[in-house]
């Protein structure tokens, strides 16, 4: 009886060892799965995000390739923006729209401060994956267009010239401030006018004179004595 008892023990211990190592198991595949559906998502989320990216850009297929197809003059949508580049010089330029825009400045005026104008250096060409990195101002890149995009302003790649200015003296509104702030020029006089001119101040010179040695003060000082 006592064999038995022990012999049924042994099989109850067995019985909970094999239950908890599957129950270990069990969880061990649980969390495996999570890991792996979890690391599945962020790869399967990089993967449409970077095709979604690649997919919008132009993609080259060398760095001279990308520098010989990027150069010259791209002009804003909006307009009266640009991007100029030559060789690895990038200058970007804000008119002032009221300089060429007559309509405009009819409008609300010429404005008496010039364009804009913001230099830099172009420090890499990154070809694959369509971006242009600057040494002071935030990456450019090329979309599918082949338009650069700068902080989701696009510039399209033109052969024409950027319109030549207003002249503000053609304006209706146009207020030349500098004449206005001269002081007007006085009458030339006559020779005969001058000459009266030069005899009365003379006159009045000799008359101070005269009250001076006199002791005869002006009209206001003698009220200060």
């Amino acid at each position: 009886m006592a064999s038995r008892n022990k012999i049924t023990d042994q099989n109850r211990r067995e019985a909970q060892y094999w239950a908890e190592e599957w129950r270990i198991r069990q969880k061990r595949n649980r969390i495996l799965t999570a890991l792996a559906v979890a690391v599945g998502v962020v790869l399967l989320g990089f993967i449409i995000h970077y095709v979604s990216i690649f997919g919008s850009r132009t993609i080259f297929s060398s760095e001279e390739e990308m520098r010989s197809a990027i150069q010259g003059r791209f002009e804003s949508d909006w307009g009266y923006e640009d991007i100029f580049i030559e060789g690895d010089n990038l200058t970007l330029t804000y008119y002032d729209r009221s300089h060429y825009d007559r309509d405009y400045a009819e409008k609300y005026g010429y404005s008496e401060y010039g364009d804009s104008v913001y230099e830099d250096k172009i420090e890499k060409w990154d070809y694959r994956r369509g971006v242009i990195k600057l040494k002071w101002m935030d990456d450019i890149t090329v979309d599918k267009k082949g338009r650069l995009v700068y902080y989701h302003q696009e510039y399209t790649h033109t052969d024409k010239p950027m319109p030549d200015p207003i002249d503000p003296s053609t304006l209706s509104n146009y207020q030349d401030d500098e004449a206005d702030s001269e002081t007007p020029a006085e009458p030339e006089l006559s020779e005969e006018e001058q000459a009266e001119l030069d005899i009365k101040e003379e006159s009045q010179q000799e008359t101070e004179e005269a009250a001076e040695d006199a002791g005869i003060l002006p009209e206001g000082e003698s009220d200060a004595v």
